[in-house]
Order: structure tokens, then C-alpha cells, then sequence
């Protein structure tokens, strides 16, 4: 017997479908439109909940009955979907990054995606997942796993323990769930994200709406309170952001809303207009197909470089709804009439083939390293730019101790001569410059020594204060580093300081700064800039600073630009415009022109002056490409290298005098 049908509830599904299709669309309006899987969750929970205690209390509860259904649910479109996506991923993928998929499709198959996305992938908040077409599988393997043990807790205490009683059971597993999810917070927010046992509470929430009474509410108030429900979901999903320790404490306010617009709609059923029309109910019957859809869609065109503008965007959104349409007619349906009047031992065939089906192919493709021979050689001379990630000398000299400064002996940088002539301080930025310094430091007969340090710009008696959770370890080090540096230099002095170094996460909400006084961050780094060059000058005979490079993530152009045309037939602009770049580096510019003023010597060096014209900023140098594979701000070693190679060319080597000012 099957419960009975709750149009509201398609409507929530429709709610919770739209809202993560357009936070993944980039509408900063919903910021917080992450919320749409707790939403899920919580449905869910409520659901399988009342069909699990009901076939228990009745006697007829069959564990391989409840993951049939589970099978005919969720099977035929998910492998409807991995397979379409898996073709298209053979045609346009590297083989590095096919092998890098079908890796997660081996995680996705046994629906275990979440700890592919976990171990592998790590912040789902990073811009790197825009690559990953998979990613939102995390929450399906959340899901399932979860009813891997929830059947079998339900069964073993209601057979020993009175229905009424099970509120107390469940209220106490989210409490001490809640606890341990804010707690996990705490230790690695990006991990616990995508962790079952984290994310469990979520769902004992919906299960916890069985164990209520019906509501004896006037039918006006009910009305009320679902919409209040309705516009604390909204809420959430316009306020909530990145920075949002979630799930956790804060993942309750959707959780609740949600629960009280389930719980209340047992007694207002098909009132409430914005759950109950067509348009909702219609959208809430395809979300599964629609959210398994969107995200692979979306990275598609990010690897066909189409801009997420306003047309593509709806594009992306009809042909989302067209795919999970037709997925839900001919895959879903169909499938499910068939299936459900078919045996145990089909059903487990028609999970097991297509799921042995994708790990054989998966171990094929990883044998064959992605088969290379797919794609011309001038793709792979191109890619293993991309993939020199470093100069060799980083793993010795960045990210060392930072109480303490590496040996000079292990970070060379030009000649080896016994005289170190220049010292490099900054963060990795800096330390991507290390193969264009090392060619101008041989050119001109000179010797550097490499302190570098990640996401550590040098910025004496400045603090940094993110209040997003799990960063505490690295503000130590940002601490730590400069506090190590600066008694450095108060005992030694050298010929050349070169500061280097992303100056963009200092002028916005990126990266928080504090020095006891209520400032705002470009005020609180020009005062530690500042300090740094008083510091600076004390130490040596001449300051130089280098600017820094532009940031492809202003226009969305990828790293691998000149392949991904090459491969795809496509003749995207592998530039970003100079006005980006411009705007970027005007509030830095300011600061340093004061600077100037106080020390006419300072020495400020262009390295993009190579890239850049008027107009755009190019990312390709002599078919080279410069930034590193899946990453819009970091040159790569090759890129690094031919930009020193090409600066001596055009413009000498702008280290050989000292004293020079550019």
C-alpha cells in the first residue's frame, strides 16, 4: 500500500530543484541555495520513515524489498545519466581528466560519490569544482548510505520497544548527531561537508514528523505557518553564503523550515499556491531526473568555454528540464513498471550489470592512462606545461616550518655562488615566479635565496582574522611567518629584497585583516605594506616589488584555453581584458605611488608587461600556456620560465643594476 500523495510536497522538491540550479548558475541573489539538498534530506527522511514503520508495524518489512524500491527509485535515470555524460566525457576530456572522472564514476556507481568528493576533491565551495561533473552525486551516497543502517535501527527498536516511544529514540540520535556535525566543523568544515554521519541529523529530522501528532491548528494559522516556512527556506537561500559554517547548527534553520511545512501540509494538504499548482507539482515530479541533469550541463559548457551569461543560462535550464523530461517518460517509468513486477534477482542483475559495467570500463581507462592517442602530440606538449606545476625547488622552501626560515642552500635561485645577491619573500605568488627570477638571476650573474610561504603576503604586525571555521592553522602560519621573517632581516642584511606576492584577497572580504582597531582591509594592508618596505630598506640596498599577474576567473577563460580549442574546434579569445587587470591592480597602485613618495628608490618591476597590450592580457606565451592546469591565479613553471625568457628579449634583464629605477 502506498501512502498517499502530498502535492506540497512536489512543490517543495520543485522549491529545493530551483534553488540549487540557480545558486550553481552563479545567481548571487541565492547564495545559500546549497540549502536545496537539506531540503531533500529532510524529505526524504519523512518519507521512507513512514513507509518503513508502517511495513514494520504491520509485519511485513522485507529488507530486500525496501532496496528494490530504492533500486527501482534511483537506478534508471542515474545510470541513464552517467552514461550520456561518460560519452561525452571520452570526446572532450584529457586523459588526465578522463581518468580523473571515470575514477569518480567508479565512486558514484556504488554510490559512494560523497567520500570521491571528500578525499579527492575536498572544498565544495572552491572554484575547482566547476570541472568535477559529478559533484553532485555527494548527496545520493549521503542518502543511501544512510539507509544502509536507518531500516535496520528502525526494525531492531520497534521490535522492542513501543511506536510510542520512537520520538525520544530519533530527538536523541539528532542531538547527539547535531553535536558531533559541529563539532566536525570545527576540525575540516571542507570534509565533514560531504560526511554521512554529519549530514545524518538532517534526514532523523523528517523521520521525527511521523513520530508528531496531527496538528490542531486553525486552517488559517496552518496556512500562515507553512508560508513562514516557505519564506525562512527563501531566507536562508538569499543570506546564507560561502562563509556559512554549514551543516551543522545553521544547517536547522532550512531543516526546520522544511519540517514544519511538511508536518503543518498533513492538515492544509493542496492549499498553499506556491507547493500545490501544476507548475510546482509538475517541476517536483522530474527534480530528481532535473537535479541529476543541471550540474553536468553546467560543466560542460565550462569546458566548451560558453560563458554563464543570460543566454546560455537559459539555455542550460531548458535543455536541463528537456533532458530530465524525457529521462523521466522513457527512463523512470517505464523502467519502474518493469521492474517492479520483476524478481529479486533481475533487479539485483539490473543493478550490478551497469555498475560492473562502468568499473570495467573505469580500470580500462586507467590502465591506458586515459588513452593519450585519442588527441594529436601538440595537445600533450601543451598539457605538460599546464602540469608543471612548480620550480623544483618549492617542496624544500615553501611551506616549511614557519616559526623558522629554510636553508639558504636548498633554495637557489640563479648562480651558486656563495653571495646571496637577493632575497625573495612573499606567498605563492611569489614563489610561481621563482623560474622567471631564476632565468633573470643567471642572466645576470646573480644568486637568490627563496622564502616563501603559502597565502603569507609579508605584512608585519598584521594579523589575519577569517571567521570561517578550520582555518585557524594556516592564520597561525600567516602570523608565525612574518613574526620569523622580521627578526631575520632586523640581523641580516642583503643587496636586494623582491617582494611578491596576490594582492586581490587583501581589498576585499577574501581574506579578513585585524590590528586591534576597526579598519578596513586595504587600510590595514597599506599600513603592513608599509611597515614591510620601512623593514625592507633597513635590510638591504634596494626594494624591488613585482606585480602580480591577472586572475582568469574575472571572465571565466580556463587555464587550458589553447588545448581546449584545439581539441574542441573552438576559437575562444585566450585573453583577459586589460581593464580587469587594471581594476584589480588600482588600489595596490595607489598604495605603492605613496610609497614612492617615501622611497623614490623603490624599484617596481612589470613582469606582465610581456603579456599585456592595451586592450587584453594573454594567458598563451609562444603557444606556452601560463597558468597551471584547473587554476585561475597561479603561473605554471614552464609559463613562469618563458615569461623571464621573453622579458630579457624584449626588455633586458631589469635586475642587472641594482640601483635602476623602471
Amino acid at each position: 500500500m502506498s501512502i498517499a500523495y502530498r502535492p506540497d510536497i512536489d512543490g517543495l522538491r520543485a522549491i529545493a530543484v530551483s534553488l540549487v540550479i540557480l545558486n550553481h548558475l552563479g545567481w548571487s541573489l541565492f547564495s545559500g541555495g546549497y540549502i536545496s539538498v537539506d531540503i531533500f534530506f529532510v524529505i526524504s527522511g519523512y518519507l521512507i520513515t513512514i513507509i518503513l514503520t508502517r511495513d514494520i508495524q504491520a509485519q511485513q518489512f522485507s529488507i530486500a524489498r525496501f532496496y528494490k524500491k530504492r533500486v527501482v527509485r534511483l537506478a534508471p535515470a542515474y545510470f541513464t545519466v552517467l552514461a550520456v555524460v561518460s560519452l561525452i566525457a571520452w570526446q572532450v576530456m584529457l586523459p588526465g581528466e578522463l581518468t580523473e572522472y571515470f575514477k569518480s564514476v567508479m565512486y558514484a556507481t556504488v554510490l559512494i560519490a560523497n567520500l570521491y568528493m571528500r578525499n579527492e576533491v575536498g572544498d565544495y565551495f572552491s572554484p575547482s569544482v566547476e570541472n568535477v561533473p559529478l559533484l553532485h552525486l555527494w548527496s545520493l551516497g549521503v542518502e543511501e548510505q544512510f539507509y544502509i543502517f536507518w531500516p535496520l535501527i528502525l526494525w531492531l527498536f520497534l521490535a522492542r520497544a513501543s511506536r510510542k516511544y520512537l520520538w525520544l529514540m530519533i530527538s536523541t540520535l539528532i542531538i547527539v548527531l547535531l553535536a558531533y556535525a559541529q563539532y566536525q566543523l570545527t576540525q575540516n568544515p571542507a570534509k565533514a561537508y560531504y560526511s554521512m554521519p554529519v549530514r545524518a541529523f538532517e534526514l532523523l529530522i523528517g523521520a521525527l514528523i511521523t513520530c508528531l501528532p496531527r496538528p490542531k491548528l486553525p486552517k488559517k494559522l496552518l496556512q500562515i505557518l507553512v508560508w513562514l516556512g516557505i519564506l525562512v527556506l527563501f531566507a536562508a537561500a538569499i543570506y546564507f553564503d560561502q562563509q556559512t559554517p554549514f551543516p551543522g547548527v545553521m544547517a536547522l534553520i532550512p531543516c526546520l523550515a522544511t519540517a514544519v511545512i511538511i508536518y503543518l501540509g498533513q492538515s492544509v494538504p493542496a492549499t498553499n499556491l506556491l507547493l500545490s499548482n501544476q507548475l510546482s507539482t509538475w517541476i517536483g515530479k522530474i527534480s530528481y531526473p532535473l537535479y541529476l541533469w543541471h550540474w553536468p550541463i553546467i560543466v560542460l559548457f565550462g569546458i566548451y568555454m560558453l560563458p554563464l551569461n543570460t543566454e546560455n543560462q537559459i539555455i542550460i535550464l531548458l535543455l536541463s528540464v528537456l533532458l530530465a523530461f524525457l529521462t523521466y517518460q522513457l527512463a523512470e517509468k517505464p523502467l519502474k513498471r518493469f521492474v517492479m513486477a520483476a524478481n529479486y534477482k533481475v533487479i539485483l542483475l539490473g543493478f550490478l550489470i551497469p555498475a560492473i559495467i562502468f568499473i570495467v570500463i573505469a580500470q580500462i581507462i586507467k590502465t591506458n592512462e586515459g588513452f593519450p592517442d585519442r588527441f594529436p602530440p601538440s595537445v600533450y606538449i601543451k598539457q605538460e606545461a599546464l602540469q608543471a606545476y612548480a620550480h623544483v625547488i618549492r617542496s624544500q622552501c615553501m611551506d616549511t616550518n614557519p616559526k623558522t626560515l629554510p636553508d639558504p642552500k636548498d633554495c637557489i635561485l640563479g648562480h651558486t655562488k656563495d653571495d646571496i645577491d637577493f632575497l625573495l619573500i612573499g606567498d605563492s605568488h611569489a614563489n610561481a615566479y621563482t623560474a622567471m627570477l631564476d632565468e633573470w638571476a643567471k642572466d645576470a650573474n646573480l644568486r637568490g635565496y627563496d622564502i616563501t610561504q603559502s597565502s603569507t603576503f609579508y605584512l608585519p604586525g598584521v594579523q589575519r582574522s577569517e571567521l570561517k571555521l578550520g582555518r585557524w592553522e594556516e592564520l597561525i602560519k600567516f602570523e608565525q611567518r612574518n613574526n620569523a621573517l622580521t627578526e631575520h632581516l632586523s640581523k641580516t642584511h642583503y643587496p636586494m629584497i623582491i617582494l611578491a606576492g596576490s594582492y586581490a584577497p587583501y581589498f576585499g572580504d577574501e581574506v579578513k585583516l585585524k590590528d586591534g582597531i576597526h579598519q578596513r582591509n586595504n587600510e590595514i594592508f597599506k599600513a603592513g605594506l608599509m611597515k614591510a618596505l620601512e623593514i625592507a630598506h633597513k635590510a638591504s640596498d634596494q626594494v624591488v616589488i613585482l606585480n602580480d599577474v591577472p586572475r582568469l576567473d574575472w571572465e571565466g577563460i580556463p587555464s587550458d584555453c589553447n588545448i581546449r580549442n584545439e581539441i574542441l574546434n573552438r576559437h575562444a579569445q585566450c585573453t583577459v581584458s586589460r581593464k580587469s587587470y587594471d581594476t584589480y591592480l588600482k588600489p595596490f597602485n595607489q598604495i605603492l605611488a605613496e610609497a614612492k613618495l617615501k622611497y623614490p628608490d623603490l624599484k617596481i618591476i612589470d613582469p606582465t608587461k610581456v603579456i599585456c597590450d592595451q586592450q587584453v592580457c594573454k594567458i598563451i606565451l609562444n603557444d606556452v600556456p601560463l597558468y597551471r592546469l584547473k587554476d585561475d591565479n597561479h603561473i605554471n613553471d614552464q609559463g613562469s620560465r618563458q615569461l623571464g625568457i621573453e622579458y630579457l628579449k624584449q626588455f633586458g634583464n631589469p635586475l642587472k643594476d641594482l640601483k635602476a629605477n623602471e
